[in-house]
């Protein structure tokens, strides 16, 4: 209630002065400067050790991997200029712009991909993200301690130029990854000869689009790299990410005192019901991959029956939760598909629909299969945080089915294990993309997957996330993970509820900037107007 009346007053405020921000926005415009509002600024950007959106937005800036994602999520070349595929689909070569260069202008060399590889996949790393490599030969066994020999690892610079990689069988959403913070590279030499190189300006050398001019614990200033093999491409001369200054108690209330131009994302709260009104050509919902459902137990009774799985899918009132972007689905809207993204090609509505009649109907005659006159009572386990969502969601059960359930608060660990152990009737979850590709959703309910905790698995589901897997033809292997995911919803294995979105405040000039499948902020190739 405090920050909406500070949020209030200064509205307030701004409108009573008739605060024009006319010569501002010349100047930012003739100088192409972006002010982007952070919560905290990162004290650790080495790629590989990445794990939240803030961090992973600056390091997006400062470096480049073999590849980037161009606006349609596709793969294009980065660092490297081409690479051919071997005909068993397992072996990548790639080679690297001569023109590559660090910040030091030292080049950019196969050698530095292959160190930093190695050293995010080295057992010591204790690095969370390692399973993101373990599609390259004999990369899990080397991250776990299996395989002693890094030299065995299926990635090796043959020349200056020239970075062969090796998988352990064909991958097609592979060069996705290879546009991920943990593939990217680190300059050998100076990791080498300072282990905390990525904690001091000083040792921060990158070779992105920008690089570093300031780092305090206040802010990061950006400037264009001019080493960039394409500095042309970019129009943005500097970026500065900004905490709130004292005294002002959010980047929201940073963005009301235009202190900055850009605020929110995957990790920044808006209260959007009290700006859109004051701010409705500068507020947006832009979507992340993360899906938000309950899971049901197809293990036990009463979710074994198929019909009583439909009946209350249908039967929840997604919009009284107040959150997110009702689902239908598993895969969220910013996954990309073969054109646009999987989303909009693929539609979800066409799955099912809320359909209160139709779900009366599927309970009684789910009821009457199991031999029951009524459902039976049960518990929603979910941890804290999460007990507003099981409120909405079962008060419209209990007016559409007139049925009773109630819902248990866990600590996060215990429920995790309990659904790990199947030690539940219907569970919370949510799943958020590891990559930018639908696998990345649909591998969690093949029967080899470990976190399949549905108690539900299909060797036709299975096939069809394989053959995807060994297709190269982006609308091909789409439509395989179409099936695959009708097949997953008209099973419903899940009850999916909402697709996430970040609330972004942002100045109407602003061009090219979005938010990222893994809610990050992309600006390299942004612009202002």
């Amino acid at each position: 209630m405090k920050k909406l009346l500070h949020v209030l007053f200064v509205l307030v405020l701004l409108i009573g002065l008739n605060v024009s921000e006319g010569n501002t926005a010349s100047a930012v415009q003739a100088k192409q400067v972006l002010r982007i509002g952070f919560d905290y600024i990162p004290v650790d950007l080495d790629p590989a050790s990445s794990t939240d959106s803030s961090t992973t937005t600056v390091i997006k800036g400062i470096f480049e991997g073999l590849v980037r994602l161009n606006d349609a999520g596709e793969a294009v070349p980065g660092i490297a200029k081409s690479w051919t595929v071997s005909k068993d689909g397992k072996t990548y070569t790639f080679s690297l712009r001569p023109s590559a260069k660090w910040s030091n202008q030292q080049q950019v060399k196969a050698s530095d991909f292959e160190y930093a590889w190695k050293q995010a996949l080295a057992p010591q790393s204790m690095n969370s993200y390692a399973f993101k490599m373990f599609i390259i030969a004999n990369a899990e066994n080397y991250h776990k301690g299996k395989l002693k020999e890094s030299s065995k690892v299926g990635v090796k610079a043959l020349n200056n130029d020239t970075l062969q990689v090796t998988l352990n069988e064909k991958t097609s959403h592979f060069p996705q990854l290879l546009a991920e913070s943990i593939y990217m590279p680190i300059n050998a030499q100076v990791a080498k000869a300072d282990k905390n190189w990525a904690y001091n300006i000083k040792t921060m050398v990158t070779n992105g689009p920008f690089k570093l001019q300031q780092w305090d614990e206040n802010s990061i200033h950006l400037i264009k790299n001019p080493n960039y093999y394409a500095a042309q491409e970019i129009r943005f001369s500097e970026v500065h990410l900004l905490r709130p200054k004292a005294g002002t108690p959010s980047p929201t209330m940073a963005y009301l005192n235009n202190e900055v131009d850009w605020v929110g994302a995957k990790d920044e709260l808006i209260d959007k019901a009290s700006l859109n009104s004051v701010f409705p050509q500068e507020l947006y919902a832009l979507p992340y991959a993360s899906t938000y459902y309950y899971q049901f137990n197809l293990s036990k009774a009463p979710f074994k029956n198929l019909k009583i799985r439909k009946a209350l899918a249908m039967a929840a009132n997604r919009e009284s939760i107040g959150y997110g972007t009702p689902a239908y689905g598993f895969i969220p809207r910013s996954i990309r598909g073969s054109k646009l993204n999987f989303r909009s090609e693929i539609i979800d509505t066409r799955y099912f629909k809320e359909d209160v009649i139709q779900a009366k109907k599927l309970l009684q005659e789910g009821l009457k299969e199991e031999g029951l006159t009524q459902l039976p009572s049960f518990s929603i386990i979910i941890n804290e945080g999460h007990e507003e969502i099981a409120e909405a969601v079962i008060n419209s059960w209990n007016k559409n089915l007139g049925i009773t359930v109630g819902f248990e608060v866990q600590p996060w660990e215990d429920l995790l294990d309990n659904r790990l152990k199947l030690n539940y009737t219907m569970a919370k979850a949510a799943w958020a993309a590891d990559y930018n590709d639908p696998s990345t959703f649909l591998d969690y309910f093949t029967s080899w997957s470990s976190d399949n905790d549905s108690g539900w698995s299909s060797a036709l589901y299975d096939s069809y996330i394989k053959q995807a897997r060994l297709t190269l033809d982006t609308s091909e292997r789409n439509k395989l993970y179409a099936k695959a995911e009708k097949m997953l919803i008209d099973q419903m294995v899940i009850l999916p509820l909402y697709y996430f979105y970040a609330d972004v405040l942002h100045k109407p000039n602003i061009k090219k900037v979005s938010v990222e499948y893994d809610g990050s902020i992309s600006f390299s190739r942004g612009y202002l107007i």
